[in-house]
């Protein structure tokens, strides 16, 4: 069976290198890229037997690619493998789902590796042919000739056979670390258990007797300290009664000005709550303005994409968190509605099969493909990615300040441009400016008017 070539696209040099590792060990030609954009350069040259994909990466995510290359008919006969630390059942739907034939963990072993390998039918699981076998004919020859071939013999299978031994002892190495550690963990965690148990227990016997000699320091200490607090009391009882007294001749005084009605105002007493009135009115007034300011900077904002990019993903991270502080900065309560909306392009596909806008002098009759192939429908979900629907989850935070995201897709029938129509006189690069237009997104406030604070 000749030489598979397998494809490792990750952006962590540490982890191409294990995979790969592996691979050569289980006899297979290895490329590798550092990401999803330098992969799509690679297919163009040249197509491998399996692509082992990352999740997480820099720029466009492992998803991303799988869709591309699910959608170029050149590469699409490609199996690729998830290679990641994700998992779970909902994981490998949505992989699945793209056209990913599963998911392999970064913390996999050789022999699992060589059981996927083998089901895709990638190597192939014919024992290896000994070569200790020895002719028994040769053995019963005592010519001089006969006698110098066996010693060659017996080096080549010596070294075939340590070459057997090497590759046995490289698997078994790495199960055999993973199995330590795991021993190492758990003995550790026992262990500290164990001392951790002990300790308390010595704590409460200790706290529970107390020592001869703290007993002794405490006698000497209660004779010691018995003056001073006799003397303390003394001066707290003529306190008392000095202080009975000055408060009897106050309800005194005032009981006689009462009967005269003699009133003072409360002059300070009035100024303070006037001051924390106004203060309050100032504050309260103040937040209304901000909330009020940050309204119109957020009314109807629109954030464009291009027309190869779902609406919402890392590159738009940046504008959807500046409009989340200046909403926590102004202290606005209520919904901020994230409308999504596609516009439907002119486009042509290259030798490759890849969707590019099409030349503007073209008429529009001219285009091989008028519509959004990476939004193919007006689901919410469609025109999020994985990484910023995981982002959105964090941002359930903001209940509690009072502000909730929601992400509305509006339906492409709804024309937000009137595009141009469809005339052999339209060229594309009006109806693509059109197209343009539509393929934003918009920013609706609803306000909770009746949170003053």
């Amino acid at each position: 069976m000749t030489s598979k070539r397998a494809l490792i696209v990750d952006d962590s040099k540490s982890a191409r290198f294990a995979l790969k590792r592996m691979l050569k060990a289980l006899k297979l030609e290895v490329d590798t890229v550092e990401s999803a954009v330098d992969a799509m350069a690679y297919l163009d040259e040249r197509l491998p037997d399996v692509i082992f994909m990352d999740h997480m990466m820099p720029g466009m995510d492992g998803f991303e690619a799988v869709k591309r290359i699910k959608n170029n008919p050149q590469t699409a006969v490609v199996p690729i493998m998830m290679y990641t630390s994700k998992g779970g059942d909902v994981y490998l739907s949505e992989a699945r789902a793209l056209g990913a034939v599963g998911i392999i963990r970064k913390t996999i072993a050789p022999v699992e590796l060589k059981e996927s390998l083998l089901e895709l039918g990638l190597i192939d699981d014919t024992p290896h042919k000994s070569t200790l076998k020895i002719d028994q004919a040769s053995k019963n020859k005592t010519s001089d000739a006969v006698r110098q071939e066996i010693p060659l013999q017996k080096e080549n299978v010596l070294d075939t056979y340590i070459k057997d031994l090497h590759k046995l002892m490289d698997d078994q190495t790495i199960e055999l670390h993973r199995s330590m550690w795991l021993g190492v963990e758990s003995v550790s965690n026992e262990i500290f258990n164990r001392l951790n148990s002990d300790l308390e227990e010595k704590i409460e016997k200790i706290q529970a007797v107390p020592r001869k000699e703290d007993v002794e320091n405490f006698s000497i200490y209660k004779y010691k300290t018995i003056w001073p607090v006799l003397i303390v009391s003394v001066l707290l009882i003529l306190s008392v009664i000095f202080n009975f007294t000055l408060l009897s001749n106050i309800n005194r005084l005032e009981s006689k000005l009462a009967a005269f009605k003699i009133e003072q105002p409360p002059f300070r007493q009035k100024s303070k709550i006037l001051k924390e009135v106004s203060n309050t009115g100032n504050e309260i007034s103040g937040n209304q303005q901000a909330r009020e300011e940050f309204k119109k900077w957020a009314f109807n904002k629109v954030i464009e994409y291009p027309f190869d990019e779902v609406a919402l993903n890392d590159k738009r991270l940046a504008k959807i968190e500046e409009l989340i502080q200046k909403a926590l900065k102004a202290k606005f309560k209520g919904r901020i509605i994230l409308q999504t909306h596609a516009g439907n392009f002119c486009l042509n596909s290259d030798q490759m099969g890849n969707y590019k806008l099409a030349d503007k002098s073209l008429s529009i009759t001219d285009c091989a493909f008028i519509g959004n192939y990476i939004q193919p429908n007006d689901e919410p979900t469609s025109h999020q990615s994985l990484s910023f629907v995981n982002y959105l989850s964090d941002t359930n935070i903001l209940n509690e300040q009072g502000i909730v995201i929601e992400v509305v897709s509006l339906a492409r029938k709804l024309e937000l441009s009137k595009y141009p129509q469809r005339s052999p006189q339209t060229t594309v690069g009006k109806w693509n400016q059109a197209a343009q237009l539509n393929n934003r997104i918009t920013v609706k406030l609803e306000s909770d008017e009746t949170d003053l604070m």
